[in-house]
């Protein structure tokens, strides 16, 4: 009889003793977050992905064995891709307190610099710019846009095609430089017969420049097809399709003796292999079924583009798009979408954008690990030196 009494006694202990979560305490970082909602970037991620930093915080919150004494607090403004904006809203978190910054978009080598002034550390979810890359209190998650010459390279000598042409938009011009500099390391026989730098043609409509006809592809095809056989071509999927019609019009095709490779920084997905050809590609058919289809454009194209996700991304993306919905970001489905079957479209970068928060909590709780006498002012010193 006593030793069911000492059982009950020791399970009723159990049963009200706090857990450790409950017991210790628990010091805020509060970590800043740099998405583009709105602006004129056409690429701007921030409503489609920001679910992505609150899901991971959550997550990181809610483990015990992760940052035990530590509780991250998310702070977040619009930078509208724009690098005036995004400096100043990072001067403004660091005069609050901010411990890191996640992103920003895009732009991110000044901002890194700003980062770098304070020592804090800063990792980009979204920006291919290679030259942040020195800054020793930035890091990344999504590669810079230079990684991709030597796929480019491999493929080029793969079919021993060492003469080619280079067609790139403004935001390429990085990679063009450093795909020409690879080019001369790799091979003495292979060499750049020509370099056409274009502005983005999204910036050539918004300014009325000439670039925004479909004359200028035509005529920047017609300067260069006698030198070559083979293009690079670096730049937007639209523009893309642009040149591809412009060589179509010149009837390059019909022989077989032109190749274009394009560099797409997103994720293959299959159900989207259309775009390569088509703006608004017809989703009810395959390739035979498209208006026009020209089986000899579709084999002039090669595709340098990264694997998909594992089939558990989905699930992954339907969480986003529900932390999407919840606060600090309300990014609700609008009304007018309400009587049809709309699901918003979670790219890639909002995987870079949860790895970059675990990247950062891992880092820093291996540090506060390692640490003899762990208080606030050790926590708060190491969790905002980008150079630990």
């Amino acid at each position: 009889m006593f030793g069911i009494q000492a059982g009950l006694l020791t399970l009723l202990v159990l049963s009200v003793a706090p857990s450790r979560a409950e017991t210790r305490t628990l010091h805020d970082i509060t970590v800043g977050y740099l998405p583009a909602v709105r602006g004129e970037n056409p690429d701007r991620q921030g409503l489609a992905i920001s679910g992505a930093i609150a899901m991971a915080i959550n997550e990181i919150n809610e483990d015990d064995d992760l940052l035990a004494d530590v509780n991250l607090v998310l702070r977040w403004n619009d930078t509208r891709g724009d690098t005036v904006l995004t400096t100043r809203v990072i001067t403004d978190m660091l005069c609050d307190g901010v411990y890191a910054f996640f992103g920003p978009e895009s732009s991110c080598y000044v901002e890194s610099i700003v980062a770098q002034s304070r020592n804090i550390p800063m990792i980009s979810y979204k920006c291919s710019d290679s030259r942040p890359s020195s800054v020793p209190t930035f890091a990344r998650t999504e590669p810079p846009n230079t990684q991709v010459t030597k796929s480019v390279i491999s493929l080029l000598q793969y079919h021993k095609w060492n003469k080619f042409t280079i067609i790139a938009e403004e935001s390429w011009e990085i990679v063009a430089k450093a795909l020409k500099e690879e080019a001369q390391k790799a091979n003495e026989s292979m060499s750049v017969m020509h370099t056409e730098i274009m502005v983005d043609s999204h910036e050539c409509c918004v300014r009325n420049l000439p670039c925004c006809h479909s004359s200028f592809l035509y005529q920047v095809v017609e300067r260069s097809k006698k030198r070559t056989r083979i293009y690079v071509f670096l730049g937007a999927r639209d523009t893309l399709n642009q040149f591809m019609t412009s060589m179509q019009n010149h009837n390059m095709f019909e022989n077989g003796e032109y190749m274009v490779i394009y560099v797409d920084m997103m994720t293959y997905s299959p159900k989207e292999s259309l775009i390569y050809f088509y703006k608004q590609p017809d989703s009810d058919g395959g390739c035979q079924n498209q208006p026009g289809f020209d089986e000899k454009k579709a084999r002039s194209l090669l595709v340098i583009v990264s694997t998909p996700p594992s089939s558990g991304y989905s699930k992954f993306t339907d969480e986003v798009r529900i932390f999407n919905n919840r606060d600090p970001f309300n990014f609700t489905t609008p009304p007018f979408f309400g009587n049809v079957a709309f699901v918003k479209f979670v790219t890639i970068y909002a995987a870079y954008l949860y790895d970059s928060v675990f990247l950062y909590a891992r880092a820093l709780d291996q540090l506060l690990k390692e640490q003899p006498v762990l208080n606030e002012t050790v926590i708060h010193q190491i969790a905002s030196n980008g150079t630990k």
